[in-house]
């Protein structure tokens, strides 16, 4: 804008409101805006290619499944999502931790000093609201981190404390009870598989809460306050919710297959020739007690072979082998059953606010 408005300002293209013939030299102004141009569009492309690296348009919503799926994640794989299209890069230098709200001394941490503090390693297993069965926005890892409960408990709350309120560096915002609060499962972690956090996964420290969905595991965690009434959070606001437990669940991860026309195996079986099934179970915080698989459109069940069993906290691997022993298509379904006992429920259930 600035650059036309130079051009149009130049007095000698119009005389006495008669525009310049045709064929009249061009002015050195037209040559030096034009150059200015190029310059700038330049410096623009370079701009928003440098701004375009920065941006989370190539993770945002990396999955991680598929037939090469391990039991732990490789950091680099582990799913991602973010509501940013830049995410913070903080610096550990001047990134601090405060405790407040309902407590009787507030606190501050930096990251020197929640690395000091008595810290564990646990294996969890993180997984999206928004995950279709068969999908990949799930992944697990070992954390390492301070227990929440360590750092309220240097605070201690107040009486009639009913949640936590958590903000993060992005001015991302979530809330959870202070009896999940207290569990002794829930971390301020720090690292990941034995390294330090990614950025992307919210170096310096972020929260890890088993049994709930992801959205409550707070990335860039920077204040947690202890508070007497029922908040919501982010997406809560915008209607996910009202309960953040995740569901038992079971799916099929190999062969590789499709969702198109239906959930279909990429490569076709052979009469008489066994194939390995392989899949996973997960059911937050509660563990898995059985992986079955039905190929009769659930008539009968079998029950299916333990690859990985993990922890009460992560997903379970399972598999079977199956011989085909005719031409045509047949129906593959498997269900678990959680820690308690309670199965799979078999009404579908949508992944989006209603």
């Amino acid at each position: 804008v600035l650059g036309y408005r130079w051009l149009t300002s130049r007095s000698t293209a119009i005389s006495n409101g008669v525009p310049a013939p045709l064929g009249a030299p061009v002015g050195r102004r037209v040559v030096l805006a034009g150059a200015a141009g190029l310059i700038l569009a330049a410096a623009s492309g370079a701009l928003l290619r440098a701004l375009n690296a920065r941006a989370a348009f190539s993770y945002d919503g990396l999955a991680y499944s598929g037939p090469g799926v391990q039991p732990i994640a490789p950091a680099d794989k582990f799913y991602t999502v973010t509501k940013n299209v830049v995410d913070p890069d903080v610096l550990s230098s001047v990134w601090r931790l405060e405790i407040g709200g309902m407590v009787e001394e507030p606190r501050t941490y930096d990251f020197a000093a929640l690395q000091a503090l008595p810290g564990i390693e646990q294996e969890s297993t993180l997984m999206c609201i928004s995950n279709q069965i068969g999908a990949g926005l799930m992944s697990n890892a070992v954390w390492t981190g301070v227990r929440l409960r360590d750092l309220l408990e240097a605070s201690r709350p107040l009486p009639g404390a009913v949640e936590v309120f958590l903000r993060a560096a992005d001015g991302y915002t979530d809330t959870f009870s202070i009896d999940k609060a207290l569990e002794p499962e829930t971390l301020v972690a720090y690292a990941i598989n034995g390294a330090p956090l990614p950025q992307r996964h919210g170096f310096p420290a972020r929260v890890v809460v088993p049994g709930l969905f992801g959205e409550k595991n707070v990335k860039w965690v920077t204040r947690i306050d202890v508070i007497d009434y029922d908040a919501r959070g982010f997406y809560e606001q915008q209607g996910w919710g009202p309960s953040f437990v995740i569901p038992t669940r079971s799916d099929i991860f190999a062969p590789r297959w499709v969702r198109k026309r239906g959930d279909a195996f990429v490569e076709p079986f052979a009469v008489g020739k066994q194939a390995t099934i392989r899949g996973r179970a997960f059911a937050g915080n509660r563990g898995i007690q059985r992986v079955e698989y039905s190929l009769d459109d659930g008539e009968t069940w079998h029950e299916s072979r333990i690859d990985y069993a993990g922890t009460d906290l992560t997903w379970t691997f399972w598999s079977f082998g199956w011989t085909p022993d005719a031409p045509g298509e047949s129906p593959i379904a498997s269900g678990a059953g959680d820690g308690t006992g309670e199965p799979q429920i078999a009404e579908r259930r949508s992944i989006v606010p209603q």
